[in-house]
């Protein structure tokens, strides 16, 4: 009897790696989402203590209000720019998840193709030995019974 070997070991590997280089990916995106973000949070929080730190000074100078208005064009330009980056990273999550959903249906159709092949075998192996206990239990009784 065989041992059992399955032919497409390789392949179910192949598309593991591309489970894992798709998943990889997705999870960078996820990271660059977060640390978009968290850059947002801190633009809109800096925009804010610029606010208030105007707010509270008795006077404020034109230079002052000059440094403040031009802080807070940047800080708009900047949230527009973020705000831009995030919906595009969104998109290619969405993309990304679809191509690792893909992967792992991949993967999922090698490892059931897998089972079957197993399955198939570990029958026919039964068979097999089904078979070689019937021809001794034949050659036993032919010995005691000529």
């Amino acid at each position: 009897m065989k041992a059992f070997r399955f032919r497409l070991e390789r392949v179910l590997s192949w598309r593991g790696t591309q489970l894992t280089l798709a998943e990889a990916k997705a999870e960078h995106l996820l990271l660059s989402l977060r640390m978009a973000a968290e850059a947002m949070a801190e633009v809109t929080e800096r925009l804010a203590a610029a606010q208030a730190n105007l707010g509270r000074a008795p006077l404020s100078t034109g230079a002052e209000l000059a440094v403040f208005e031009n802080s807070r064009v940047w800080s708009m330009r900047e949230q527009k720019r973020l705000e831009a980056r995030m919906m595009e990273l969104r998109q290619s999550i969405t993309a990304q998840n679809c191509c690792v959903a893909e992967a792992r249906r991949g993967v999922k159709l090698v490892e059931r193709l897998k089972e079957r092949k197993y399955e198939a075998w570990k029958t026919e192996a039964a068979h097999e030995i089904d078979e070689l206990a019937a021809e001794s239990a034949i050659a036993q009784w032919r010995r005691v019974n000529p």
